[in-house]
């Protein structure tokens, strides 16, 4: 009798064993430094909101492009002929993030998040669903965003 609940214990741990295996091997591997660059792109989000165009920029890399609508914007573009525009959406139209995921190669890491953006701007009624790519680099003051991608449609009922 001992022998048939060895065996079985034994068969039990192994199979559970594969099937931790086989489900981290199809799993995202873990970025190392996650809360890191989560920090980082939601500060982004954090200091626009807030009215703050210096914090903005702090955490943007000097050669960062600002990808949106069919059209790419340098650091400098962006700050001087965008940010006053973005600051002021993200102030008057709340977002809410429904996924991200966050990868990590070396000094390079890339976030990807979906958001719904409801409320009004300009007089004129916005409920969207947005997805946002942003790409960064770790660099001696933290991580920096080099890449912001955004694209948007508006939410199906």
């Amino acid at each position: 009798m001992k022998r048939i609940q060895n065996t079985y214990a034994i068969t039990l741990l192994a199979s559970a064993s594969l099937i931790l295996i086989a489900g981290i091997s199809r799993g995202e591997p873990a970025a190392a430094d996650a809360a890191a660059i989560t920090s980082a792109a939601e500060d982004f989000h954090k200091a626009l909101a807030a009215g703050k165009p210096d914090q903005v920029m702090a955490l943007l890399a000097p050669d960062a492009l600002i990808i949106e609508g069919g059209t790419v914007q340098t650091h400098d573009e962006y700050q001087h002929e965008h940010l006053a525009e973005d600051i002021a959406y993200a102030r008057a139209v709340p977002s809410t993030q429904r996924s991200i995921v966050v990868r990590q190669e070396g000094n390079v890491a890339w976030v990807t998040s979906t958001f719904s953006v409801t409320g009004s701007f300009e007089d004129k009624p916005v409920d969207n669903l947005a997805a946002e790519t942003m790409v960064l680099t770790k660099t001696p003051v933290g991580w920096r965003i080099r890449t912001i991608h955004w694209s948007s449609h508006r939410a199906r009922v």
